[in-house]
């Protein structure tokens, strides 16, 4: 018995002379600045070399969440990986994760700059990001701690700050949901939807107290280990536009107790972050950020050091190098319509047709038998509308429609470069697609179609004067297939792109004209090759095969211009011609881009194509007929890519220029 009870006591004598129950409570205090918060990482990673303990952590907006995070368990290393691995451009937006959308979920929400739920509820609006994905990466990280607590329970204890701008007064939280509290004192006003508690209207904590060490002394710390990423403010010569005065306005509202809190500091680390902003969250600035964040820590080694020395702090056992939730959050549920309504928006510029706007919208109606209704409106100088009745089956992915479409347009068409014709004409088509099957990576649809074209202006040359065209209708049997696994939507570095269609075409339902219908063929298929990680090699091959001995106008081929089917259904793009020019009836063409990305989002792209084109299959091996050169800047945003474009094509044997800003529709 002796002996048994000898072992606990020495452990419990080992314990206490190293508890120091009596030495001071040291705390963390970092302050809030958007992306320049990353620099709290390294300090945070530098302090702890230092071999000082972490009783207390507090921060502010940005350093709220690097604070939280680290106050549950999650190590600077992670931290690091964590900020380095994020894609900011999606993160800071409510875009939905691509792996959660089906095919044509992806391409709304690459068409549309803005995508909103409507709600009959109180609108929680106030920001032009409501912060939906923010919301989801910190229920992800915060998953062991989902409900109300005490944060003094956490395994640090942590308090962070946020504005109610209905008092104007801070609010700071010691306790309640984390991932709530984290995402309130980062709500930059203006730019993310505010958090609403009960009364109150929760904002950036930056606005009332940006390094709130007067809230660590509150809690008990004996000892502040500061870390602040504030610039210093603009002079009058550097506050030059509207983004600059907000800026300054920002910076002033934040020196709200800063200065008193700043001298209360037993160690104050200042971050050198000139040259970046609360929004430089792209590569380059994340490294250079969190580099400063440990140059600055690092020569404060020596004060750290005296701090342990003079106030008898030891060493505490090295955190784990990950903290990983034991709580996973369960996948969003994939719906086509969903009962809330979505309204969406979307605009675009070219120096073609100048400017285009697109709307929709779309709900689910409560009736016995699911059933959805989805409308678009495009304006601009080709104007669309499209109604839209599906059926939504209990199998997700199966989604009968019947749809109808009216296209008012204004079309030039060149040949050889010079302008020979203009045709203006409504178009009326009503589709109905029994089969209509929308997977994740996959489409496929089938139906009948009919399409009346009205012609109501045409403007032709000399030459051509007596190539009037007559209003005609058309029914058309239609199958397609899409496939696609790249990684983006408009720069992707890998994966693949495939879409084929046939369309047998009739003016009865059996043949055309008395004779056999037009067989309607046509398909593209894209690859991605890498062999570096800034370097990707895009070889496509795409074809059209009108097979039939009269084709009329409306079917007939035309290429030219940059994307397929974007003034025309039966467009075929060739790079370096801007307008649209007639095609024989059998085309293929191929084309080789490389994509080089210079920057975050920064692109150099250079293209090659070449095109065959025959009145016949037969005599598709011909030489080819056209070849085109390009070369291009681009730039990819939230609200679509900015592109500028220079090409060169045999047709025209002219020059060509294109500037394009926002999505493709």
């Amino acid at each position: 018995m002796k002996h048994r009870l000898t072992l606990p006591l020495m452990l419990l004598l080992t314990l206490g002379l190293h508890a120091q129950p009596n030495r001071p409570r040291v705390a963390v205090v970092l302050s809030g600045g958007g992306a320049k918060g990353v620099a709290h990482i390294s300090a945070l990673r530098v302090i702890e070399e230092a071999g000082i303990p972490i009783d207390i952590i507090c921060g502010t907006s940005m350093g709220s969440l690097i604070g939280g995070l680290y106050a549950i368990g999650y190590s600077t290393d992670f931290l690091d990986s964590l900020v380095r691995s994020q894609d900011w451009t999606s993160l800071l937006s409510d875009r939905t994760d691509p792996s959660d959308l089906t095919l044509r979920q992806r391409e709304e929400q690459n068409t549309y700059a803005i995508i909103r739920g409507i709600s009959s509820d109180r609108p929680q609006q106030g920001g032009i990001i409501r912060g939906r994905n923010l919301n989801r990466l910190f229920r992800k990280l915060c998953a062991d701690y989902p409900d109300s607590i005490s944060f003094d329970s956490l395994p640090i204890p942590f308090a962070c700050v946020a504005t109610d701008i209905v008092t104007n007064t801070e609010v700071v939280f010691h306790s309640g949901r984390l991932f709530r509290a984290m995402r309130a004192s980062m709500a930059i006003p203006g730019v993310f939807t505010p958090v609403r508690m009960g009364d109150s209207v929760l904002v950036d904590g930056g606005l009332r107290n940006n390094y709130p060490a007067d809230v660590a002394r509150r809690m008990g710390a004996d000892i502040i280990i500061g870390v602040t990423v504030q610039g210093d403010p603009l002079t009058a010569d550097e506050i030059s536009d509207a983004a600059t005065v907000m800026m300054q306005i920002i910076d002033i509202n934040t020196k709200n107790k800063y200065l008193e809190n700043i001298a209360t500091s037993d160690v104050m680390m200042k971050v050198d972050v000139s040259g970046y902003s609360a929004a430089s969250f792209y590569t380059s600035a994340i490294d250079t950020l969190l580099a400063r964040g440990d140059r600055e820590a690092r020569s404060h080694w020596d004060e750290l050091l005296t701090l342990r020395r003079t106030h008898g702090i030891d060493s505490l056992p090295r955190r784990a190098t990950r903290y990983t939730p034991t709580r996973p959050i369960a996948a969003p549920q994939k719906k086509g319509f969903g009962h809330t309504p979505i309204a969406s928006v979307g605009f675009r510029f070219d120096s073609e047709e100048m400017g285009a706007i697109q709307l929709s919208g779309k709900i689910a109606l409560p009736t016995r038998l699911p059933m959805g209704i989805a409308g678009t409106v495009r304006m601009g100088r080709r104007i669309m509308a499209r109604a839209e009745y599906s059926l939504l089956t209990p199998y997700a992915a199966l989604n009968p429609t019947i749809s109808y479409i009216f296209r008012n347009n204004d079309i030039d068409l060149y040949t050889q470069g010079l302008r020979y014709y203009n045709v203006r004409y409504y178009q009326h088509s009503a589709d109905i697609a029994p089969l209509d099957i929308r997977l994740h990576l996959f489409d496929i649809r089938a139906g009948i179609r009919w399409d009346y074209f009205d012609y109501y202006g045409q403007l032709l040359s000399y030459e051509n004067r007596n190539n009037q065209l007559v209003d005609d209708h058309y029914f058309s049997y239609h199958a397609s297939a899409d496939l696609n696994t790249e990684n983006n939507w408009y720069f992707p570095s890998r994966g693949t792109r495939f879409h084929a269609t046939y369309a047998y075409r009739t003016t009865d339902f059996l043949g055309f004209d008395g004779n056999i219908g037009i067989n309607d063929i046509s398909a593209h298929w894209r690859i991605n090759l890498s062999p570096t990680q800034r370097l990707t090699l895009q070889p496509m091959l795409y074809t059209r095969l009108v097979l039939s001995d009269t084709v009329p106008w409306a079917f007939s081929n035309a290429v030219g211009g940059e994307w397929f089917g974007h003034v025309v259904e039966q467009q075929l793009p060739l790079s370096g011609l801007g307008h649209i020019e007639p095609a024989a009836p059998c085309v293929v063409a191929a084309q080789l881009q490389a994509q080089y990305r210079i920057l975050d989002n920064h692109y150099i792209l250079l293209r090659a194509a070449t095109l065959v084109e025959a009145d016949r299959i037969d005599r598709i091996l011909a030489l080819p007929s056209a070849y085109s050169l390009q070369m291009g800047y681009s730039y990819n945003t939230l609200f679509g890519p900015i592109d500028l474009r220079l090409g060169y094509n045999t047709l025209s044997r002219r020059p060509y220029f294109l500037l394009n800003i926002g999505h493709i529709f």
